[in-house]
């Protein structure tokens, strides 16, 4: 739109121009059909005083000669037929020859005009201020005889507006009804345009609210996986190592099997809420969501201290409200592959690999509010060392352990 503007001001400055344009040619055209009519009516009044004056003589100078007062009265008579409020005549040399104002006669003009006549025998327009504040044309034209030799330049004189009324009243018309249609079809163009943008960003809105919902479904990892891939979609698998916190709800089965599916479905999402938000804050990225138990990874170079930390706010927090039942988790810092499992229509953004499956069986070790942790993670503070042996291991694997107590309400009987 703001384009449709500029071309619109554009077009109608051009036909501004054009009109001033064709305006002064009509002028420069009159002006001198005029002054070949002029010298053609004076030489065939007064046809000695002609020539003499065609010669380089003032009318002044012919006042002796029998012919001078035929020359006056023939342009006198020339001036008042065709209405023209002055009329000067120049020969080659700038000079004024006649003039309707006797003073200015033998006077010589410096104009650009006139100069530009004289060297390019071709008329000439200059708009004058007149003391009155109105304007008048200066029409410089040049007079050739028979044989198509410049003679003379005649100076006549047109009120600004005849013309530019007689053309105003001609062109509007013309302008107005493509100009009107061309105005009807911007401001069509504009509700099209506005209303085709609007629902672009509904649209746009729209997708942006599936693509968070969407998101919340996966992993910030499985995110930015899938932003990095290449045109075909494909996602490169690495090897990383990382921090996994494992986290389960002790007996939650005989707490789905004791009370209603919204007590449960409730319990759970207060639950995992606050250990996502927990995570979250101190860098963790949520892998995944297994019914009751949550698997996310520290990516952080710290040796696993904000898995940790964030692990003993979990269970702290807890201890503020009366949970239904506790939770246990396990930390264990290894190397995983990263990538995205299963059929193209059908993937799973996701961390595999010996040190998942440690991490679920340290979290299957913790007792209820209990956090079992690979024991070159922290040091005696967080507990003794103690060696356990688990699934898949044949060497069993150096631990500590942390109590932290919380309210949990009693198991319903």
């Amino acid at each position: 739109m703001p384009m449709a503007g500029v071309f619109l001001l554009l077009s109608i400055l051009l036909i501004g121009m054009t009109a001033r344009e064709v305006v002064g040619s009509i002028y420069l055209e009159l002006a001198q059909r005029r002054a070949q009519t002029i010298a053609r009516a004076v030489e065939v009044a007064a046809p000695d005083a002609w020539q003499a004056l065609m010669s380089g003589q003032t009318a002044e100078e012919l006042a002796h000669l029998s012919g001078a007062q035929p020359l006056r009265k023939a342009f006198s008579d020339e001036v008042r037929e065709l209405n023209l409020p002055e009329l000067k005549v120049y020969d080659l040399e700038r000079k004024v020859l006649f003039a309707t104002i006797s003073s200015e006669i033998g006077t010589r003009e410096d104009g650009a005009a006139l100069i530009s006549v004289i060297e390019n025998s071709a008329p000439e327009i200059v708009t004058k201020d007149l003391t009155d504040g109105s304007q008048q044309y200066e029409l410089y034209v040049p007079v050739f005889d028979a044989e198509n030799t410049l003679r003379a330049v005649f100076e006549l004189y047109e009120p600004v507006g005849y013309l530019d009324k007689i053309f105003t009243r001609t062109i509007i018309p013309s302008i107005a009804v493509p100009l009107i249609l061309l105005l009807g079809l911007l401001w069509v163009l504009n509700q099209l345009v506005g209303r085709a943008q609007a629902d672009i960003d509904a649209r746009t809105g729209a997708l942006n609210e599936l693509r968070k919902r969407l998101e919340s479904f996966v992993s910030t990892s499985a995110v930015n996986a899938a932003r990095a891939s290449d045109q075909q979609g494909k996602i490169t698998s690495q090897n990383v190592v990382t921090t996994l916190f494992f986290s389960d709800i002790r007996d939650f089965t005989g707490f789905s099997e004791q009370n209603s599916p919204e007590d449960v479905v409730g319990f759970l999402n207060e639950l995992m809420s606050l250990q996502v938000r927990i995570l979250r804050a101190h860098g963790g990225d949520i892998d995944k969501m297994i019914g009751d138990a949550i698997l996310a990874r520290f990516d952080r170079d710290d040796g696993g201290a904000s898995a940790l930390v964030a692990a003993e706010e979990i269970l702290t927090t807890m201890g503020q409200f009366n949970f239904p039942r506790a939770l246990g988790i396990g930390i264990y810092r290894g190397s995983v592959i990263s990538g995205a499992i299963g059929p193209e229509d059908r993937r799973d953004y996701t961390v595999i690999g010996d040190s998942v499956n440690v991490a679920a069986r340290l979290c299957s070790a913790a007792k209820a509010d209990e956090i079992v942790v690979d024991a070159d993670l922290t040091d005696q503070s967080f507990g003794p060392l103690e060696e356990i042996t688990v699934k898949g291991r044949n060497a069993p694997i150096t631990v500590r352990r942390k109590h932290i107590k919380t309210k949990t309400a009693p198991p319903k009987n």
